[in-house]
């Protein structure tokens, strides 16, 4: 008995080290993607409730939104300790491409529905290979999560793509449609990645306490 739990203990330490280095390495950081996601949604959630939205007060909505999240790829391109070199450095692209669209919204140089589709269009497209790259490169529900949420945006991305004489209802619709869908499946993996990170930082912590052994011990698992 006392063989068997020291057996068991002793699997659990080598293994645990090796589980712990896996799930620390998460390809993004789960923060990022809970803002951006968040920020999805909110927006998307915006442009549908908004009465009689002009053009003008949707290209402002869009660049606040765009903005906003192309800050918070950046600053997650830059935080340490998080996936390769080359995921830093797709991310902050990607992140000051967003940026850049959300400043040509904010300063009022979108004058026409084309304009504005083609943003949107560059945004998801660009935003959807990123998760699939970095999807491809893991193993297990991570990357299940990551090309499922790149295969949305590059999907939405498309469907402004292909239709490029949008009416401003057929837009506010697809906008709005397409930032709630895509901002709820990156807050669900965000929440998943949180978690995952979680049980690293747990496994980390947990002491190396060795099994006891002696007389005693199988005494004491008799009487539990």
């Amino acid at each position: 008995m006392t063989g068997t739990s020291t057996t068991t203990h002793e699997g659990t330490a080598a293994g645990g080290p090796g589980v712990a280095e896996e799930l620390r390495s998460l390809p993004v950081p789960w923060a990022t993607m809970l803002v951006t996601g968040v920020l999805g949604v909110v927006f998307g959630a915006a442009v549908l409730i908004w009465p009689d939205i002009s053009l003008r007060i949707m290209a402002a909505m869009t660049g606040v939104w765009l903005f906003l999240a192309g800050i918070a790829r950046i600053i997650g391109a830059f935080l340490p300790g998080r996936g390769s070199l080359a995921r830093h450095v797709l991310s902050g692209i990607v992140g000051v491409v967003v940026l850049i669209a959300g400043l040509i919204c904010l300063r009022d140089l979108v004058s026409r529905l084309a304009v504005l589709a083609l943003l949107f269009a560059v945004t998801w497209i660009l935003s959807g290979i990123t998760a699939v790259v970095l999807g491809v490169q893991r193993t297990g529900p991570a990357r299940l999560g990551l090309v499922g949420v790149g295969v949305l945006s590059v999907a939405a991305g498309l469907a402004f793509v292909l239709m490029p004489d949008l009416s401003l209802t057929t837009l506010v619709v697809l906008t709005g449609g397409s930032s709630l869908l895509v901002g709820l499946a990156e807050v669900v993996l965000a929440l998943f990645l949180r978690r995952t990170a979680a049980a690293a930082r747990a496994g980390e912590l947990e002491p190396d306490v060795p099994a006891p052994s002696g007389p005693g011990t199988a005494t004491a698992a008799r009487t539990a």
